[in-house]
């Protein structure tokens, strides 16, 4: 799906949610209040089972950015073992600010959520075909289409990923690397939502 039309996708969860008077976490807490580190919806999202998965949370005060509010998990399916389990991936974080707009992509260490990891260009490759469907609800719809309009930057994301955690304790495992709770974002890239969706649509 070309980038414009993921534009068009995104405007159009944004205006959904403006016509309700929300944003996309008033959207999903539904009049909740969110503890910390509390995952969002129960059960997760799961994206019509179009192979995604995710959740919003909070960190405390202390343990995020001043602006942030909190942030999505975003988890691609990239492998279905025999004994039908499935193998998810951790693809990007998308962090929200206090007036429920994204501010920022960032990446994390492996222990963080504990999903499979996979490198840069096997984890972009899964941003290759961004699904869609009716069945969808607008904070999937939503989440997916950024996925999409970030595309490249989220390429650029994920390559520079990589590239921190091999300066990471030289000389260490990649499995130490991967585990090392001192490390807990590898990569983060600022959002300017209005002015990518103005270079990819007429608005």
């Amino acid at each position: 799906m070309p980038a414009d039309e993921h534009a068009i996708n995104v405007l159009g969860s944004l205006r959904y949610f403006a016509d309700k008077d929300s944003n996309i976490v008033l959207n999903l807490l539904d009049g909740q209040i969110p503890r910390e580190n509390e995952k969002f919806p129960e059960g997760e999202l799961h994206f019509a089972n179009l192979g995604w998965r995710g959740f919003y949370h909070c960190h405390s005060a202390k343990d995020r950015h001043h602006e942030e509010h909190g942030h999505f998990h975003l988890f691609a399916r990239y492998a279905e073992k025999q004994d039908n389990s499935i193998d998810w991936t951790h693809v990007a974080a998308l962090s929200i600010d206090n007036e429920g707009q994204p501010r920022a992509w960032f990446t994390v260490n492996q222990w963080v959520t504990g999903a499979s990891w996979l490198s840069a260009s096997d984890t972009f490759a899964l941003l290759d075909d961004i699904p869609t469907s009716d069945e969808l609800t607008a904070t999937e719809v939503f989440l997916l289409s950024m996925l999409g309009l970030y595309h490249e930057d989220l390429k650029e994301l994920l390559f520079d990923r990589d590239s921190q955690l091999t300066q990471i304790n030289a000389g260490t495992s990649m499995d130490d690397k991967l585990h090392n709770r001192e490390v807990y974002v590898l990569s983060s890239q600022q959002i300017d939502l209005q002015q990518r969706l103005s270079l990819a649509v007429s608005v």
